[in-house]
């Protein structure tokens, strides 16, 4: 017993030291989301539904992610991580998921014990920035969703 409790006191601690990954031009870390598959009234639909998704045991990383998300014919516009093997995809972020205080996301990569991936429903969510050149492609996609309007000034 006493072993067991040491066990789930330690836990916490190690989740503790994960921390968030700011090596990427093109993506910045957006926060830590809930995932919406079993928020009422969400159909089961995730919080990054629409794109495309991938898994990895023992190998996921944020910039394996990233790269993921953004390489292609199609660049996403948001890139999540949820329970350190996942890393989900898409050109929206469901209006429906909320915003979570960063050490929620607490669950190491399983390729990079240091850096956030989620955690038991909950994103680490990347955004494209749009100051670093979103590429015309993944620009069009997003005009022809209607997620990015032209302005004239």
């Amino acid at each position: 017993m006493a072993l067991l409790l040491r066990l789930l006191l330690f836990i916490p601690l190690v989740y503790a030291a994960v921390s968030i990954y700011d090596g990427s031009d093109k993506y910045k870390y957006y926060g830590c989301y809930n995932e919406t598959t079993q928020v009422s009234g969400s159909a089961e639909t995730r919080a990054l539904g629409g794109g495309i998704d991938e898994s990895l045991p023992g190998q996921m990383t944020v910039p394996i992610c990233l790269a993921y998300c953004g390489n292609g014919n199609t660049e996403y516009r948001y890139a999540g991580l949820e329970w350190s093997r996942e890393c989900w995809c898409a050109q929206t972020l469901s209006g429906i998921a909320e915003k979570l205080n960063d050490t929620a996301c607490n669950y190491p990569c399983e390729g990079d014990n240091t850096t956030a991936c989620g955690g038991s429903l909950k994103l680490t969510i990347y955004r494209v920035s749009l100051a670093s050149g979103l590429s015309a492609p993944g620009l069009l996609s997003l005009l022809t969703a209607g997620l990015v309007t032209m302005m004239t000034w």
